[in-house]
């Protein structure tokens, strides 16, 4: 892991593998960057890919503000810094809205975004706050706990059951709730971030029961790509790793051969 200093703070970023496009993931609340360790093993045969620590998760640093605007212009910062954009930026569930963050205030770093089943719904009717004060109010992630099963259907194994539970409600409370702490941007701008995302290549990926609503992304964009993963919980890309590398690596040829991306050369 490189660690990087960064905006007054010293942020974490696994940095493997050599090839173009380069590939950006970001994890999910209370997570970290080993949330992708199936898609790294694979995509760093072919490709540079890059997981980033969001502040006080994983080998980062617990420097506030931890919001998800902070993590957006974090993310954009270790990019330059480790000169790793413009790249294809695939952000799991909180993650995909920081990625559609990112694009929308550092749009030179993207080349195209993948929503891995991220909470469109939650995040635009305003859920967030909400979760945000109870953890706080708690001292503790316990709040989350429902939230938290929830992410599981009948066929997620126990071993990926139990790493989730271990790591999301071990996260310290004023980090998960700082994480969700300015959701109000999501309520006014979620729309219009997500139109800017579908003028270069966008991917939504869900699993069986999406966080998002498939047919409304559908009618406020003119190009996405959506991918249900049947049989899948929220942690898809870790109970069908081989599909969600497969459907990673055919973005790529959507990236590759947009026109829209050919006329910015």
């Amino acid at each position: 892991m490189a660690k990087l200093a960064v905006r007054g703070t010293t942020v974490a970023c696994y940095d493997e593998g050599r090839g173009d496009p380069p590939f950006v993931f970001l994890h999910g609340w209370a997570c970290d960057h080993t949330f992708w360790e199936p898609q790294f093993d694979d995509l760093k045969r072919d490709h540079r890919c890059l997981g980033i620590d969001w502040r006080g998760r994983g080998g980062s640093d617990a420097t506030p503000p931890y919001d998800t605007t902070t993590a957006a212009d974090d993310v954009a910062e270790v990019m330059r810094e480790l000169d790793a954009g413009p790249a294809i930026v695939v952000g799991h569930s909180l993650g995909g809205l920081v990625a559609l963050l990112l694009n929308d205030r550092h749009p030179e770093m993207v080349l195209g975004t993948v929503l891995g089943d991220s909470p469109l719904m939650s995040a635009g009717r305003g859920a967030f706050e909400a979760m945000s004060r109870e953890v706080l109010a708690a001292g503790t992630m316990e709040p989350a706990r429902t939230t938290v099963e929830s992410f599981f259907v009948e066929d997620t194994p126990h071993d990926i059951r139990e790493h989730v539970r271990r790591v999301m409600l071990a996260c310290p409370p004023e980090v998960g709730a700082g994480m969700l702490s300015n959701g109000g941007v999501f309520v006014e701008r979620l729309d219009a971030m997500i139109k800017a995302a579908d003028k270069k290549p966008l991917m939504a990926i869900w699993g069986s029961r999406p966080l998002g609503d498939p047919e409304h992304l559908r009618a406020i964009t003119m190009f996405v790509r959506q991918e249900p993963i049947v049989g899948a919980g929220h942690f898809f890309q870790l109970e069908q790793p081989q599909l969600t590398n497969a459907l990673l690596r055919a973005f790529v040829d959507d990236v590759r051969r947009d026109p829209r991306l050919a006329k910015k050369d």
